[in-house]
């Protein structure tokens, strides 16, 4: 248990070298009660080495770095602890830049009921704050690589919606595997510790929930309703690193560099002095030299007397281009666009900023993370339809809804819509496949369906004034021959100026 208690202190004191949170397996076939406290025990070691490095990178991302327990061997007091917490602005910019706008469900299949129980999904998803939810997921995710969500029945009666989502903190969560090549979750393990240390175990399985005493205190069983694991597990890649774990090295680097600057600056200022070839008064100290800002110096024999300061300033300029280049290699590795002034801002359009200053390599490491969050999604969303299904009428099969991230349709939307009305007017792309290839809407199903009503609305309401139109020409009076009414032979009497040739004959009259 002294791995649960560790000092945050004394884990930052000393940089690491991480490589990702290991999978938890077992080559049980199925967990029962005959197993299960076994085999929590056994997955619970494992666990706890994953636990040290969440913890952590936790802490380093709070700002409890190495550089606050650098001792320099010489000159202690000139020791300076400056952390550069390049690490939380990594992580802010992937959790905004991911989850910044909500992440949406559009329909993967056509129909108008399809995309109304969708809309209905999204509604039910604001009210159970899932856009909250996801940006705490995201962000435990950006900095251990491991993310837990955890769904269950809503009690509230004061939330209009029929499930509850809660993100589970990684470092009291892990997944159990089956050994072999399917890696689906066995069971998945929540557990929390009291004040006299003692640990419980909350262990859920497709058939049962489980309560298990560590060391073998006793297990309770309950039947799991839902026929499924309430907890799923989010990987933010298939190494389960988080987002600055791979430049740790890095980073301390920069931040040790930042504290011997500093060092180098107050030891310019600090300067010692030499003195040669000559006596000072006896009984003085270096704290007396120190307080009277002055000394006197007595020549020895022919050799002249003489002090001087030791000083030596650091290239301040060579120094910051190396740092420079220390912190873009960070920004390119980690795949974080450059914020440096030359690249804050031009000319280009929002095309070729993209391509430029790395927010294409932001881009693409956006859409790996997209591909991996797909997956244990469509899990969770198993599990919602089961629990809207016995507690709403809204039910709706998993396969039909599709994730849909939606940071981006926005941008060069003029572009988009040049694409759509192009693509639109050839009579040989069908309209749905224009939508969809112009990237300018989220759910491109419903988009394309609410076009087509507005269109055949528009078209009935030509059609019906077209018709009216005829109607009120067929009724019009004749003129004595029969063959057009008399007020346009009037009209073309005029020369199509009928109304003026009027107001003339007045004003004669």
């Amino acid at each position: 248990m002294a791995a649960l208690e560790e000092n945050s202190t004394r884990l930052n004191q000393q940089s690491r070298a991480l490589f990702g949170r290991r999978v938890i397996r077992t080559s049980a076939k199925a967990i029962t009660r005959e197993n299960v406290s076994q085999e929590v025990e056994q997955a619970f070691v494992t666990h706890l080495v994953n636990r040290g490095e969440i913890e952590y990178l936790w802490e380093y991302y709070k700002g409890n770095q190495p550089a606050l327990y650098r001792v320099r061997e010489i000159r202690n007091e000139l020791t300076q602890h400056i952390v550069e917490n390049r690490a939380n602005e990594i992580v802010s910019f992937k959790v905004g830049y991911l989850v910044g706008k909500p992440v949406q469900y559009v329909s993967s299949v056509g129909g108008n009921q399809i995309s109304g129980l969708v809309g209905r999904l999204n509604d039910a998803m604001r009210v159970a704050s899932k856009h909250t939810e996801d940006k705490k997921l995201v962000e435990w995710e950006m900095i251990s690589g491991l993310g837990y969500r955890y769904v269950t029945q809503n009690n509230d009666p004061r939330i209009k919606s029929p499930f509850r989502l809660y993100t589970l903190d990684p470092r009291n969560t892990f997944v159990i595997r089956a050994n072999d090549y399917t890696n689906r979750p066995l069971a998945a393990v929540n557990y929390v510790t009291d004040e006299h240390a003692n640990i419980t175990f909350t262990v859920y399985t497709p058939d049962s929930v489980f309560t298990v005493l560590h060391g073998g205190g006793g297990v309770t069983e309950q039947v799991n309703a839902f026929g499924l694991i309430p907890i799923v597990e989010y990987q933010a890649n298939s190494a389960r690193q988080g987002c600055f774990e791979i430049v740790l090295s890095m980073l301390d680097a920069l931040n040790d560099f930042d504290c011997a600057r500093m060092e180098a600056v107050e030891q310019f200022v600090q300067s010692l002095l030499v003195l040669y070839n000559c006596q000072v008064e006896e009984g003085t100290t270096a704290d007396t030299i120190r307080a009277a800002g002055m000394i006197l110096l007595k020549t020895v024999g022919d050799a002249k007397a003489d002090i001087k300061v030791l000083a030596e300033q650091l290239d301040q300029s060579q120094n910051q281009t190396l740092k420079d280049d220390l912190y873009q290699a960070v920004l390119q590795i980690v795949g974080v666009p450059s914020q440096t002034a030359a690249g804050t801002s031009d000319s280009s359009n929002n095309g070729a900023v993209i391509l430029k200053n790395g927010w294409q390599g932001a881009e693409t490491r956006a859409q790996d993370f997209e591909a991996m969050f797909q997956e244990p999604e469509q899990e969770m969303l198993r599990v919602v339809s089961v629990i809207c299904e016995g507690l709403s009428d809204l039910s709706f099969d998993p396969s039909d809804v599709e994730v849909k991230f939606t940071r981006r349709n926005y941008e060069n939307i003029l572009s988009k819509s040049q694409t759509l009305t192009t693509m639109l007017q050839n009579d040989k792309v069908h309209p749905k496949c224009a939508y969809e290839a112009s990237g300018l809407f989220v759910d491109t199903e419903e988009a394309y369906l609410l076009g087509m009503q507005w269109f055949e609305e528009q078209t009935k309401r030509q059609e019906e004034a077209a018709r009216k139109a005829a109607e009120t020409a067929q009724n019009a009076p004749q003129d004595p021959d029969g063959q057009e009414p008399a007020g346009s032979r009037r009209l073309a009497a005029d020369g199509g100026n009928g109304g003026i040739n009027a107001n003339r004959d007045g004003d004669r009259g």
